[in-house]
């Protein structure tokens, strides 16, 4: 591997270790959140935080790309790794802040379920973001957020077509719980798309 090694280029890989801790600090917030659904506005206000730091590393990353003439790997895959970060924070975020903005009484035992799938998903991405210097231990994370991908794919599938089939479901309910899911199922996909670009960046330096 051409590029693990390099120890001037050390800056790009604790940035990127510094993203995926935040992105693991907001999941554990937010499973708490619904888990413990008091004080959500609160939560939420937290939330915000890590969403902001989150945008100050990529800030950091871009700004020390900028500022550099060798970098670990290909410029325009640094770029996308900081950007597709940044996104799954994002998600997180939004998700929790239509928990408080729409009003809900409370989450129900499937958001729950998911945001479980969710932290386990940002546990990995933080451990593929400390492994990425020694691309050989990298796959089985790697593997392991694309199979969370896939299970939370089909637990929205089937309580999104509950959402329809239940007439007793009030018309706004269903609304705002479909974009509640929806909220959740663009997070792990985001996470997916983060573990396909670190492969593909593997495969282009190996």
């Amino acid at each position: 591997m051409r590029f693990w090694m390099a120890p001037k280029k050390d800056r790009f890989f604790e940035l990127f270790s510094q993203s995926a801790s935040n992105i693991h600090t907001a999941a554990e917030t937010c499973l708490d959140m619904v888990q413990n659904f008091t004080e959500v506005e609160e939560k939420a206000g937290r939330l915000k935080q890590l969403e902001s730091r989150g945008d100050f590393i990529t800030h950091e990353i871009v700004a020390h790309l900028n500022e550099s003439f060798f970098t670990p790997f290909g410029r325009e895959d640094i770029l996308a790794l900081a950007g597709n970060l940044d996104e799954v924070l994002d998600e997180i975020e939004g998700f929790a802040s239509r928990l408080c903005l729409f009003g809900i009484d409370r989450p129900t035992p499937e958001c729950v379920q998911i945001m479980k799938i969710v932290l386990r998903s940002a546990e990995l991405v933080e451990m593929a973001m400390k492994n990425l210097r020694h691309p050989s231990e990298l796959k089985q994370s790697l593997l392991e957020i694309s199979s969370l991908e896939n299970q939370v794919d089909q637990i929205t599938r089937c309580v999104t077509a509950r959402l329809f089939h239940d007439q007793s479901i009030p018309a706004c309910d269903l609304i705002k719980w479909k974009e509640i899911y929806a909220r959740l199922e663009h997070t792990v996909d985001r996470m997916e798309d983060v573990a396909n670009l670190i492969a593909d960046i593997v495969a282009k330096n190996s």
